[in-house]
């Protein structure tokens, strides 16, 4: 059995109500629900949070929502490995089997049924431990630094006396999903390692939703791909 896990917490800190805030004319969690459930891929689809609101929204969309996520797992520093580990303790208490997890984020209305699937086939092809989306960037970034108590640092000093022509192609997770294998999960397996592989998106349109500049830009992706909305007819 598949599981869809979407975590949608209430206090977002840079955009209020971000996982339900109007998108397209409806909160931006029942797009990837809406996917997700008609995709057929999952045999349920769960939505993790601590809001009754949130709550009542999903379950309007098609989710479930057989918990709540505790106080303690659901602030600003808490990694997502843990909120998903919840989830599966939570619904392993309610003898629901299954064995692969994918988190899929309630700010990603661009999720694709294509996608997710091409994601599994890999997972389950290469043996992995996790796949997920994943975006090209410059390798320029592999020589950045920080400054560090007042002291300049570099990220990776290998790449000091390195040329760009010799870099390797480097590339970022998107922020649209996740998929693990359940064993994975439990015993908190980092996900970028070598055991974990990825599929590339575009990324003029999977945008990882965490400011308001990043909310506009996504709208604006949505007016020019209307026919994705049209076709999820929630």
């Amino acid at each position: 059995m598949k599981v869809a896990i979407i975590p949608a917490r209430k206090n977002s800190r840079r955009i209020k109500n971000k996982n339900i805030i109007n998108f397209c004319g409806k909160p931006i969690i029942s797009w990837p629900i809406a996917m997700a459930k008609k995709s057929k891929i999952f045999d349920r689809v769960i939505v993790s949070t601590d809001s009754k609101k949130i709550s009542n929204i999903a379950i309007k969309y098609g989710a479930e929502i057989p918990f709540l996520r505790p106080k303690n797992l659901s602030g600003s520093q808490t990694g997502i490995i843990d909120v998903i580990k919840h989830a599966i303790t939570s619904l392993e208490n309610k003898n629901i089997k299954f064995k692969f997890v994918c988190c899929i984020f309630a700010t990603a209305p661009f999720i694709e049924k294509k996608i997710i699937e091409k994601a599994f086939k890999l997972l389950k092809k290469g043996n992995y431990d996790f796949v997920f989306g994943a975006q090209r960037v410059d390798s320029k970034f592999l020589r950045a630094f920080y400054i560090k108590n007042k002291n300049l640092r570099m990220l990776d000093k290998s790449f000091y006396e390195t040329t760009k022509k010799s870099h390797p192609l480097v590339y970022v997770d998107s922020g649209q999903f996740y998929w693990g294998t359940k064993k994975a999960w439990k015993k908190s397996k980092m996900i970028f390692s070598k055991k974990s592989n990825f599929v590339i998106l575009d990324e003029n349109k999977f945008i990882d939703v965490n400011t308001h500049k990043d909310l506009i830009y996504t709208k604006k992706i949505a007016k020019k791909n209307r026919h994705i909305f049209k076709n999820l007819n929630i």
